[in-house]
């Protein structure tokens, strides 16, 4: 089978579970991608790329973000960027297109030609939550999904019946596909955990929806509370536009000496982080910014993938992979006196093999990766 990919920036390095879902693909199939902008080479090296810049226009560009921002359809047409995508198409013959983003799918979409190549468009989080609230983004969702070629798939059951709710419409040919983990590689060597210290990790980009304030200050709670036990220790590694604003929290509450930055961390150190951490924590949030959402966060799977238990919140998809007592905690958003007594309680947990089970039976990449073809063919030989 081939396959043609659609994402406007490959590979960011907060995207890896799109690098990991085409690598995966191409195992057993022709995978080309066409993206307007090739980050991060060397990291991942995935070798038939078409990038093909949206804009070279530098007065166009000035404009370019806001145009798009605001949904204004003719902000997503390009004549040489048409010419050159369906070069591509035309030359590649793929049998489906995969397109990523429902706002970035636009660029793609808006410049596409043809309508008999099935196309499956994937909605991740912001695409699914935020840009909902503006109604030009609203119809041309509820307009491209109504497309007969069109297949829609969504990250959890939770983004589907939200999206499904704010467009006021069900999509019938939706498709459900969690993230793939690579769980061969997330596994667990050392079973042996440290003598009298007791460390927290959240390896995450630094954004409002990650929640770094309502952990960092429900830890300076719980250092509070802790009459007794092991030493504790946070680490918050990942860079970010509000990582400076978290280690000035930290300095504010005189935590610094129980709270590290290592900053932005690559798969195989992540892992070593995790190999040494003793829970895991993730306070995701509705951003109360502009109403941003997560899918399932991808860090918490490859944690639970290294047995480790979990500390996260009632957002979104997570309640579909962590369950509240059994894989670690779930409280409400923003409850920072809930989560310093649940991060008290986690001290007493060990390791949990129940957590890699898990994310082996419904969120590994082979699995992710077989289930995807599945959706192609059954629409290929509909």
């Amino acid at each position: 089978m081939k396959i043609l990919v659609f994402i406007q920036t490959f590979a960011n390095p907060t995207l890896t579970f799109i690098y990991n879902e085409v690598t995966e693909l191409a195992k057993n199939h022709e995978v080309k991608i066409i993206t307007c902008e090739r980050k991060n080479e060397h990291l991942f090296p995935f070798k038939d790329v078409a990038e093909i810049p949206f804009v070279e226009n530098p007065l166009q560009l000035k404009y370019q973000t806001k145009l798009q921002y605001l949904d204004l359809k003719w902000a997503f047409k390009s004549v040489h960027f048409e010419e050159r995508i369906n070069k591509v198409v035309d030359e590649f013959k793929p049998d489906v297109i995969h397109t990523h983003f429902g706002f970035e799918s636009w660029l793609f979409l808006e410049n596409y030609r043809r309508s008999d190549i099935p196309i499956f468009i994937s909605f991740h989080g912001y695409d699914a939550s935020h840009k909902l609230s503006s109604l030009r983004y609203r119809k041309a969702v509820k307009l491209c999904l109504n497309r007969p070629e069109m297949t829609p798939v969504f990250v959890s059951e939770f983004m589907k019946l939200h999206v499904e709710r704010i467009v006021e419409q069900q999509f019938s040919r939706a498709k459900i596909l969690y993230y793939g983990t690579d769980t061969d590689f997330f596994k667990r060597k050392n079973y042996q955990q440290k003598e009298g210290i007791f460390t927290f990790l959240q390896v995450s980009s630094f954004s409002e929806k990650k929640g770094h304030k309502f952990t960092v200050r429900a830890f300076a709670e719980l250092i509070k509370r802790q009459k007794t036990g092991p030493r504790i220790k946070l680490i918050l590694a990942g860079e970010g536009c509000l990582r400076n604003d978290t280690e000035a929290l930290v300095k504010e509450l005189d935590i610094s000496e129980y709270v590290e930055f290592p900053g932005l961390v690559n798969r195989q150190q992540a892992k070593e982080l995790m190999e040494s951490a003793d829970a895991f924590v993730h306070h995701s949030v509705t951003s109360a910014s502009v109403g941003d959402m997560e899918g399932i966060p991808n860090a918490i799977m490859e944690a639970m993938a290294m047995e480790l238990p979990v500390l996260s919140t009632l957002h979104s998809g997570i309640p579909e992979l962590v369950e509240n007592e059994i894989n670690g905690y779930l409280v409400e958003e923003r409850d920072i006196e809930t989560y310093s007594q649940r991060m008290l309680a986690i001290l007493s947990w060990k390791y949990e093999r129940v957590n890699r089970e898990k994310v082996i039976q419904l969120f590994e990449k082979k699995q992710h990766g077989s289930q995807l073809a599945e959706y192609y063919h059954a629409v290929l030989n509909a």
